[in-house]
């Protein structure tokens, strides 16, 4: 740091104005500065933002709320967070009691992807609503020593918003960022302790099982129905800066500039479609394994209420999830003490040879614990421990500690029914 802004700095730590002919002098020192290829950055609508003698790169671009996005216009997310405010259940995506403004679509680029101080963040984007527009600004560093510039700026732009909006963004981006914020917290605003919205967990949620890959680009495609073109991929990004900092001309990053843009924006599409997915479950547009996935979801924030109503739909359909469907019920069913109808779920599931593995011992337990009926337990245990057996023999799967358990349980079962038939010969058991 020059000595002058050092001492400009002190000065103000210490109230004292600086004069105006001072003022002047720092003014017209900047100015004198040369950004190298400034005139290229304007052409991409980016300028040097300085701060005391250091600067970072600023882009700035908007777009209208009904420009598209893939399927989607813009303005799809502003319609979602305004259902949000009439959804009454708990959801980790809900931005209930929040104006669609409030949220910052939010991604990085960096020199690796390891978590270690020798990773450095040279891109900070997001995309914002504002008004009848989405703003994408991005924050980059024009070389190593500008960090202060970059997170000043970044830092008074996004001022106290609480609210991040990421892919995979609370296990990498935010976490590196809080990293690199430590070696110049003391010259910069504090970092904003930020509520996190990750889609990846989301998206990981509704298809994992019906997507070769939860990685952004696929569910672009799959999903979003956005197609890239011409992209600078995103492994290509770390090279492409660091042939930059041998020579600044902006055309060798102007491909990673389109990049994160493009993956902000659709942070922005995928929230506002995973949000219908949620609060429009029953709107015909997914498909069963899909509300199968929202099911679980709500059951699994304790939304009991909502996951029965979507199960007990599922169990009845015509689907290849109708059985998952009816197994998840069961087990719902009998969380709730609602033990008859899990019965009668489980039962039904094990007459049609369908999860007899998960169903027979969840029904064991029933009748020796709720029914006291040990005998019964023991005979659907039995079922359940040939029937292992022999899938273990034809497939050579291991289940040594699935077999283990229910042997021991059997062998428990079968003293219980010996003792009972002791005490009560030829009587049938209650």
């Amino acid at each position: 740091m020059a000595l002058k802004g050092k001492l400009s700095r002190l000065k103000a730590h210490m109230g004292v104005e600086t004069g105006s002919q001072s003022e002047q002098t720092v003014s017209h020192s900047i100015a004198d500065q040369k950004v190298p290829y400034e005139q290229s950055w304007r052409q991409l609508h980016a300028k040097p933002a300085w701060f005391e003698d250091e600067y970072s790169i600023i882009r700035e671009v908007s777009y209208d709320l009904d420009k598209n996005h893939g399927r989607y216009p813009l303005r799809q997310v502003v319609h979602q967070v305004e259902k949000w405010q009439e959804h009454i259940a708990n959801h980790p995506l809900s931005a209930k009691g929040m104006h669609v403004e409030e949220l910052l679509f939010f991604d990085t680029e960096t020199t690796g992807l390891s978590h270690g101080a020798g990773t450095t963040i040279f891109m900070l984007g997001y995309a914002q609503v504002k008004g009848e527009e989405v703003v994408v600004k991005q924050h980059f560093l024009p070389g190593p020593e500008r960090e202060v510039a970059l997170y000043h700026h970044f830092l008074h732009d996004v001022g106290d918003m609480k609210n991040l909006v990421t892919f995979n963004g609370k296990a990498f981006d935010w976490p590196q960022v809080k990293t690199r914020h430590t070696f110049v917290r003391d010259r910069v605003p504090y970092l904003p302790k930020f509520g996190h919205y990750d889609l990846l967990h989301a998206s990981r949620r509704l298809w994992k099982e019906l997507l070769p890959s939860c990685k952004l680009s696929v569910v672009e495609q799959e999903i979003l129905h956005f197609h890239r073109e011409e992209d600078t991929p995103g492994y290509l990004a770390p090279m492409l800066y660091f042939d930059f900092l041998q020579d600044p001309d902006p055309e060798l990053v102007k491909g990673v500039f389109q990049h994160n843009e493009w993956d902000v924006l659709s942070l922005l599409t995928l929230y506002a479609h995973l949000s219908a997915s949620i609060l429009e479950v029953n709107s015909g547009q997914l498909l069963a394994k899909e509300q199968f996935e929202v099911a679980r979801w709500y059951e699994a924030v304790g939304e009991l209420g909502i996951s029965q109503s979507l199960y007990e739909q599922l169990a009845q359909g015509d689907h290849s999830i109708q059985a998952e469907a009816m197994l998840r019920l069961a087990h719902l069913e009998k969380k709730r003490g609602r033990f008859e109808r899990a019965q009668g779920l489980y039962e039904t599931l094990i007459e049609r040879d369908l999860f007899l593995k998960e169903a027979g011992i969840e029904l064991a337990k029933i009748y020796e614990h709720q029914l006291k009926d040990v005998e019964k337990a023991f005979n659907v245990t039995k079922k359940v421990f040939m029937s292992r057996k022999e899938v273990a023999r034809l497939t050579n799967k291991h289940e040594e500690a699935f077999l283990a358990a229910t042997e021991n349980r059997l062998r428990r079962l079968e003293d219980k029914v010996r003792k009972s038939q002791t005490l009560f010969p030829g009587q049938a058991q209650d």
